[in-house]
């Protein structure tokens, strides 16, 4: 609705054309979203030309881990700016429970569950975000807002993978990265606007595994913390 005028319109429709799948499609005569946008459209902080409304750029992002959770899916189609959008969901339809039936553990979810995560971003909204997100994908995750209290939390419990932005307000990641890997080895990610050469050898050389520019794509950061952990875990 922020981004659909008052004098405008915002339709939804529900359909079934199986028995299997549920269809839901949200249109407006807003805003629209920009060509060169619309395929990083679902990436966490993409807001295109759309800045001015306030916002980080979290929520379809945030639509589309929870469309996926429900193992969904979620498309998008605009002709351009000022001409409308159109969202289109798909669901599986549930089947009627079998109660005698033992239900099975998702043995993801639990591996998921045993990777510890310390997450380190200074700004309130981006935390809160980003740590809601991963628990959502069955990690482990404690938060922190500066170098100080992330070498607090590290102190009372050990961690597998530490993502954090390199700009903190009592220090920087790279100098965290540092004072943690010396203490016990774990898997660095880094967080940040600069992905010049520069900026990622000086991440690299700091024992950050990988250097991940904003905006993040959530899924490519959940493949790099299922892989680190599976080829080079510290425990």
């Amino acid at each position: 609705m922020k981004f659909t005028p008052k004098d405008g319109q915002i339709h939804i429709s529900t359909g079934n054309d199986s028995d299997e799948q549920l269809h839901v499609e949200i249109a407006d005569t807003g805003l629209g979203i920009e060509p060169e946008t619309l395929p990083k459209i679902f990436d966490a902080f993409e807001q295109g030309a759309r800045t001015q409304f306030g916002g980080l750029g979290l929520g379809l992002a945030i639509s589309k881990t929870l469309v996926e959770a429900h193992k969904g899916s979620i498309t998008v189609e605009s002709a351009g700016r000022n001409k409308g959008t159109k969202f289109s969901l798909t669901f599986p339809t549930c089947q009627k429970p079998d109660r005698d039936a033992v239900p099975k553990v998702r043995r993801q979810a639990s591996q998921h569950q045993s990777m510890r995560i310390l997450l380190v971003e200074d700004h309130e909204d981006t935390n809160r975000s980003l740590t809601n997100l991963l628990r959502r994908r069955g990690y482990y995750v404690q938060s922190a807002a500066s170098l100080q209290s992330a070498l607090e939390l590290s102190a009372k419990e050990e961690f597998d993978v530490l993502i954090s932005d390199l700009g903190l307000p009592d220090g920087s990641g790279i100098e965290l990265m540092q004072k943690l890997n010396s203490a016990r080895p774990l898997v660095g990610i880094a967080l940040t606007g600069f992905g010049m050469e520069e900026d990622i050898r000086k991440t690299r050389e700091a024992g950050f595994k990988y250097h991940l520019v904003k905006p993040i794509d959530l899924t490519k950061l959940d493949q790099l913390i299922q892989q680190s952990v599976a080829t080079d875990s510290p425990v």
